[in-house]
C-alpha cells in the first residue's frame, strides 16, 4: 500500500520562494509508486494543499489531516523542505513530534541547536573542530566598536545569529564600516555575530542516512566569483563555480568527511544535512586546516543545489536519494 506523504513547503523566512522552488523539484522527483504525495504550503496563518485540479484544502491543525472530497487524509510521514524557520529551527518538528508524526530531518532539539549559529559554533568548537573566533552581541547590548574589532581583528565578517542563504550578511575592512553592518545584520535578527576572517577556499559536504549507515558525499568547493559567497553569488548563474568533487586532494577531502560525519553523530542529526567550513591556508592555523561555518540541516534540493549535485557525482538520482530518506524515515520511528 503506498504511503501518504506531506511534502512541506514555504515557510515564513526570506527564503520562502527558495524553499517552494525546492518542494517542487522535490515533488517531481519522488516515487509515485510507492508514495501518495500531498503538496502543502506553509505560511503564518494556515497550512494549505494544492491538488492538481486546483482544489485548495487547508490542513486541519488538531490532527495533521486533510478532508479532500470527504475523504480524510491521514498521513504516513511527513518531509519537510522549508528552508528557514519554522524548517529548520526546530518548531515544525516539535509539532510533528506531539502529532506522532514522523519527519525526514533533524529532531526539534537538534534543529533549534543548529539554527543558533553561536551555540552550534560553541558546540563544534566543543568538540574539537576549528571555528572562527565570534563575538556575540544581543539588539539590547551595547556595542563597542573597539572590544569587537580587537578581539575578530579586520577584515571580519557580521552576520544575524539565526538565519539562512546569507541574508543580511556583510564583510567588513574598515572600522568605520563595523556599525552599519551591525545594523543591517539587527534588521534581520535580535542577534548578531561578528567573526574572525578565516583566508580560504569554501568546501561543503552532504552527509544522510540509508539502512542505518551514513552515505558521505564528494565534496564540493565554491569559488564565488564576487568578494565571497554572499545571497547573490549563491542564486545567481554564472556568480560561483560549484565544484564536485572538490580539487582539494584526498588526504584533506577525507579529513573533511571525517570531521563532518563525526560531526552527523555527535549532534545527533537525521535525513539531508549539509556541512561548510572554510579551508584556510596551512599558515593560519598550527593544525586542521578545515574552520567549519554552519550545518544546513535542510539544504537546497533542486536540480542545481550543492547536494543533489553531489549525489549525482556517485549515480545516486534525485529519486533514489528522497526514496531512501523518506524509507530511513520511517524506518526510525
Amino acid at each position: 500500500m503506498k504511503k501518504n506523504i506531506a511534502l512541506l513547503t514555504g515557510g515564513y523566512s526570506e527564503e520562502f520562494e527558495i524553499s517552494v522552488k525546492s518542494g517542487k523539484v522535490v515533488a517531481g522527483h519522488l516515487d509515485h509508486s510507492l508514495f501518495n504525495i500531498f503538496l502543502i504550503r506553509v505560511t503564518e496563518n494556515k497550512w494549505i494543499h494544492y491538488a492538481e485540479d486546483n482544489l485548495e484544502s487547508e490542513v486541519n491543525l488538531n490532527d495533521f489531516t486533510l478532508n479532500i472530497h470527504g475523504k480524510k487524509i491521514i498521513f504516513d510521514a511527513a518531509l519537510i523542505v522549508i528552508h528557514g524557520t519554522p524548517g529548520e529551527d526546530g518548531k515544525i518538528q516539535g509539532y510533528l513530534d506531539m502529532m506522532k508524526v514522523p519527519y525526514n530531518t533533524c529532531g526539534r532539539a537538534t534543529s533549534s541547536l543548529t539554527f543558533n549559529k553561536f551555540f552550534c559554533n560553541e558546540v563544534a568548537g566543543s568538540l574539537g573542530v576549528h571555528v572562527a573566533k565570534t563575538f556575540y552581541l544581543h539588539k539590547r547590548d551595547e556595542v563597542r566598536t573597539d572590544e569587537i574589532l580587537n578581539f575578530t581583528g579586520l577584515p571580519c565578517f557580521v552576520k544575524p545569529n539565526s538565519n539562512g542563504s546569507s541574508i543580511g550578511i556583510s564583510k567588513v575592512k574598515q572600522a568605520a564600516d563595523l556599525l552599519p553592518a551591525i545594523k543591517r545584520s539587527f534588521d534581520v535578527d535580535s542577534e548578531t555575530l561578528i567573526q574572525q576572517f578565516v583566508p580560504g577556499t569554501e568546501v561543503t559536504c552532504g552527509i544522510y542516512e540509508k539502512n542505518g549507515k551514513l552515505v558521505v558525499l564528494p565534496l564540493t568547493q565554491i569559488i564565488s566569483h564576487k568578494e565571497w559567497f554572499d545571497y547573490e553569488a549563491k542564486y545567481t548563474d554564472g556568480l560561483a563555480d560549484e565544484i564536485t568533487p572538490a580539487p582539494i586532494g584526498e588526504t584533506l577531502a577525507a579529513e573533511c568527511r571525517e570531521i563532518s560525519a563525526m560531526l552527523y553523530r555527535k549532534l545527533n542529526c537525521r535525513g539531508i544535512v549539509r556541512f561548510d567550513y572554510i579551508l584556510t591556508e596551512p599558515s593560519f592555523t598550527d593544525g586542521s586546516r578545515f574552520f567549519f561555518l554552519e550545518v544546513n540541516t535542510i539544504p537546497g534540493l533542486s536540480e542545481a543545489s550543492i547536494v543533489p549535485r553531489q549525489a549525482a557525482s556517485v549515480g545516486i538520482s534525485l529519486k533514489q536519494l528522497f526514496t531512501d530518506v523518506l524509507n530511513e524515515t520511517m524506518n526510525h520511528y
